[in-house]
Parts: C-alpha cells; structure tokens; sequence
C-alpha cells in the first residue's frame, strides 16, 4: 500500500533506538515516521508545531503539517507557529518512547504550552506516529 508520497507504508512503529537524541530524532526520523505511518492521518490538519529544548545541545524545530502530512522540519520559520511546546531533552524523548503521555507530561508541569492550546492538547494523535 503506498501513501501519498508515494512511499510504502511501513506495517508497525519501528523501536526508537535508545541512544538517540533529540536532534537525531527530529532531523532524521519524524518526517518519515509519521508519513510512513500506517495508522490514517488526518487530512484536515494544517498546523505548525514548534518544539523548544530546553537542555542538552537546546534548538527549535517546527514541524509543518499540511494535510495531516508532515512537509517540512526546520529550525527557520516564516509564519509564527500555531502551538509552540517548551520542554528538556529527556522529557521529549520519553514521550516518543511511550513512557509518558503528552497529557501527563503537561499536566504534571514538564512541558509549556503556548498558542493554541485545545490543538496542542490534541497533538497526542500525531505522537501515535512518531
């Protein structure tokens, strides 16, 4: 079965590996692995969501999504983005390791959210792909 991009989907979420960092894993991994993703996207999410690392080797990475697709990761931006997550290393990649919800993560007062924040809290469909 192929997606738009024309690519062939992959069948389950690969493992993470356990030594990668945060900039490895938005660099390389996410773009494919939300738009490989078997799981069906949601075509009528346009957003842009930008992640703020706080520690270890800090930066910014917005993640365009047009179309329920991930277009572009970048750390340069030309329209402001719709929900920006603030947060350190470990906690971001314990989200994408499934050790910890985005919710709890919130709620529990390791990420700060600003924007819009009823889509930031339904963001958790688009860690199901990552």
């Amino acid at each position: 079965m192929n997606n738009l991009l024309g690519e062939k989907q992959i069948k389950e979420r690969p493992e993470i590996p356990g030594n990668i960092t945060h900039s490895e894993y938005f660099n390389k991994l996410l773009k494919e692995r939300v738009n490989l993703s078997p799981i069906p996207k949601i075509s009528s999410l346009n957003a842009v969501m930008q992640f703020e690392i706080t520690d270890n080797g800090n930066g910014t990475w917005n993640i365009i999504v047009e179309n329920g697709l991930v277009t572009d990761v970048t750390a340069e931006l030309c329209v402001p983005p719709t929900c920006i997550f603030k947060l350190n290393s470990a906690t971001f990649l314990s989200i994408i390791k499934r050790e910890i919800t985005p919710q709890q993560a919130f709620f529990l007062g390791m990420v700060d959210i600003k924007g819009d924040i009823l889509l930031a809290l339904k963001m958790n469909i688009l860690v199901t792909y990552m």
